[in-house]
C-alpha cells in the first residue's frame, strides 16, 4: 500500500512504477531543485540538468504539484519548489547512506583526520567527492569523525585512490570508507573547500540524516546553514 505521500508515478519504462519520489531518477531531479533553490525550471531545462527524460521529469514534477511540494510559477508553466524543508526532509527519512550504499574499506595508518583529508587537497585526477561526517567537518564542523566516507565512481577508483594515499586494504571497520555512487547525480553541485571536493549541502545533509553516528545533530547543524541561505534568496 502506498501512503498519502507515496504516490505511484510511471517511470521511464511504462511497465513499470515508482512508489516513492526519491527512488532511482527521481532523485536526481530533486537534488537539482533543491541546489538550485528557488530557481524555476521549464521541463525542458530541469530534464537536460538532471539528465533525466523530458516525460520522466514531466510526470516526476507533476507527483510534487500533486503532493503540495511545487507549483507553476508562471505564464510559461515554469516549476518552482513551495516546500523545500518538508521535501528535503522527506528525502533525507526516505534515505539511509549506510544501509543503501555499497563500500569498499581501507584502513590508514594516519590518526589525525585534518591531515588525512588535506592528503585530497588539489588532487582531482580520479572524480571523487567526501560526504558523511568528514564532509560535515569540512562544511559545518560540528563532530570530530574517526572514519572517512567518500563517494567514487567505480570500484576501480578505490583501488587507485588507495595507492595515491598508501592505505591498507581491509574487510571491514575499515576508517576510510569508498561508496560507489549510485548515479552521477550525486556529484552534482559538488563544492570544493581548501582544496578538497565535498558533496553540496543538500546531498550531504540526506547522507548524514540516517547516519547512526551523531549523524542526525551534524544533518540539524547543517540544516540551519542551507536553512538560512535559502531564506537569504527568498523574493
Amino acid at each position: 500500500m502506498f501512503t498519502k505521500n507515496e504516490q505511484p508515478i510511471k517511470s521511464e519504462h511504462s511497465n513499470e512504477q515508482l512508489t516513492n519520489l526519491f527512488a532511482k531518477k527521481a532523485a536526481d531531479i530533486i537534488r537539482v531543485l533543491l541546489v538550485h533553490y528557488p530557481k524555476t525550471w521549464t521541463m525542458r531545462d530541469l530534464a537536460q540538468e538532471s539528465g533525466a527524460s523530458l516525460g520522466y521529469t514531466s510526470r516526476v514534477s507533476k507527483t510534487l504539484i500533486r503532493q503540495r511540494l511545487a507549483l507553476r510559477a508562471s505564464a510559461r508553466s515554469e516549476l518552482k519548489v513551495m516546500a523545500p524543508a518538508d521535501l528535503l526532509k522527506r528525502w533525507a527519512t526516505f534515505s539511509n547512506f549506510v544501509a543503501n550504499t555499497t563500500f569498499i574499506e581501507y584502513y590508514s595508518h594516519e590518526e589525525d583526520i585534518g591531515k588525512f583529508l588535506s592528503r585530497f587537497k588539489d588532487r582531482e585526477r580520479i572524480e571523487y567527492a567526501l560526504t558523511g561526517l568528514a564532509g560535515a567537518l569540512l562544511v559545518e564542523p560540528f563532530v570530530r569523525p574517526t572514519n572517512t566516507h567518500i563517494y567514487i565512481r567505480k570500484r576501480s577508483d578505490a583501488l587507485a585512490w588507495a595507492n595515491e594515499l598508501d592505505l591498507m586494504p581491509i574487510e571491514e571497520n575499515g576508517n576510510v570508507k569508498f561508496a560507489i555512487a549510485a548515479s552521477d547525480g550525486i556529484f552534482y553541485g559538488a563544492q570544493v573547500i581548501d582544496g578538497i571536493r565535498v558533496v553540496s549541502d543538500i546531498q550531504l545533509y540526506v547522507d548524514l540524516y540516517n547516519y547512526p553516528a551523531r549523524g542526525r545533530e551534524a544533518a540539524d547543524a547543517l540544516y540551519k546553514k542551507i536553512k538560512k541561505r535559502w531564506d537569504s534568496v527568498q523574493d
